[in-house]
């Protein structure tokens, strides 16, 4: 089907409106004005005696009153014509002007449409660094600032999906290395086929399991696609087994780990999924502490809600990156920079938000730590 230019259909509308607009002058001056002239003429000939009653203006005989009726009859006709011929130059005159003006403005206000129609078009193709100028209209501006900002914003995105790529690479890489040199000195003799090497062997397998578990986990958060399984529990008790599961690895990496959880936090919950949660805040907790540091679990309730916590002593998180660490692919190390596949927060914030929850992040800044708070709602 063939579509219309906005700049005819801009056009034809105004011109439909000056029109409409013209015609209603010329019949309303065409009704009106006679009558009003009319009126005047024959209070000019009252006052100079042309007058057909009675009174101090009346002249003998009839001939001054018709005379009267010819010349008011006359200025009539008169009258009508020049009204006649002044309202169609003007409306002529009108309608051309309007044109004129209609396709100015509608050119005005079509071109920064059509300049975010070719941005957008850019931006499709791929050239996520197209802007479109912000015009002086409120209404152009806003849209032409969301296109602009859609641009950065798929800039961003493509800008993390590279970057997980490439980190996706190097995790395989990592396993995929270790496992073929097992098989090659396996096959050369190098290695025995004893327990050690085995073990050695399922642990890399092991190694790109979860990683594939993960980035599933991940497809299932982008879905809203998370199967729960939910039954009656107590998320400290929730809680403190993922602590518990972590505590190995804290002692050999030198950080105290400390489980503070209040008795009798009921929440109904899928268990494995949100001892998930807490897996993915103590292991970010414990790569981002030092050795000597400390990371506690709490959990209490807060009125209608459960609350529980990751809190640390480590490397912290600025003010204007609390809400980035839970965007897909973007991981803080300590000096800020953004790396690694980071898809561990985003998971485990999926995981809350299916519960009907919220996970939030908060710290004073660097190097003052940082505590991650998941909000479940009681069981009632």
């Amino acid at each position: 089907m063939r579509r219309r230019s906005l700049v005819v259909r801009l056009l034809a509308a105004n011109l439909i409106i000056v029109v409409v607009a013209a015609a209603a002058l010329f019949v309303t001056a065409r009704l009106v004005g006679p009558r009003l002239f009319d009126t005047e003429v024959r209070q000019i000939g009252m006052r100079y005696g042309w007058s057909q009653g009675g009174g101090p203006g009346r002249q003998g005989g009839d001939g001054p009153v018709q005379q009267a009726a010819l010349v008011e009859e006359e200025l009539n006709a008169a009258f009508t014509d020049s009204l006649d011929l002044a309202l169609l130059v003007a409306a002529l005159v009108g309608v051309v002007t309007a044109a004129g003006a209609a396709v100015v403005v509608s050119r005005r206000l079509v071109r920064p449409i059509e300049e975010v129609g070719a941005a957008v078009r850019d931006i499709a193709d791929g050239d996520y660094g197209r802007r479109v100028p912000t015009p002086g209209d409120r209404e152009l501006a806003e849209l032409a600032d969301d296109v602009n900002a859609l641009g950065d914003t798929l800039a961003a995105t493509e800008e993390r999906r590279a970057r997980l790529v490439s980190d996706l690479a190097h995790e395989l890489r990592t396993p995929i290395t270790s496992l073929d040199g097992f098989v090659e000195g396996l096959e050369d003799g190098v290695f025995e086929p004893d327990a050690e090497t085995l073990a050695a062997i399922r642990s890399e397998t092991a190694r790109l399991g979860r990683l594939a578990d993960d980035l599933g986990a991940l497809s299932r958060t982008d879905e809203h696609a998370f199967d729960l399984a939910l039954r009656d529990a107590d998320l400290g008790e929730v809680a403190a087994a993922a602590a518990g599961a972590m505590a190995a690895a804290y002692r050999t990496a030198g950080v105290d780990l400390d489980v503070a959880v209040a008795p009798d936090v009921p929440v109904r919950v899928d268990t494995d999924r949100m001892g998930q949660v807490f897996a993915n805040l103590l292991r970010n907790a414990l790569e981002h502490t030092p050795a000597g540091g400390s990371v506690t679990v709490s959990a209490d309730r807060a009125g209608d809600r459960a609350v529980a916590s990751v809190a640390d002593t480590g490397t912290g998180i600025a003010p204007g990156d609390l809400e980035r660490v839970f965007d897909r692919f973007v991981r803080l190390d300590s000096g800020g920079a953004a790396g690694g596949t980071g898809i561990g927060l985003t998971i485990a914030r999926g995981i809350v938000d299916a519960h009907g929850g919220a996970l939030r992040a908060a710290s004073e800044g660097r190097g003052r730590g940082t505590a991650f708070e998941v909000s479940l709602p009681l069981r009632g």
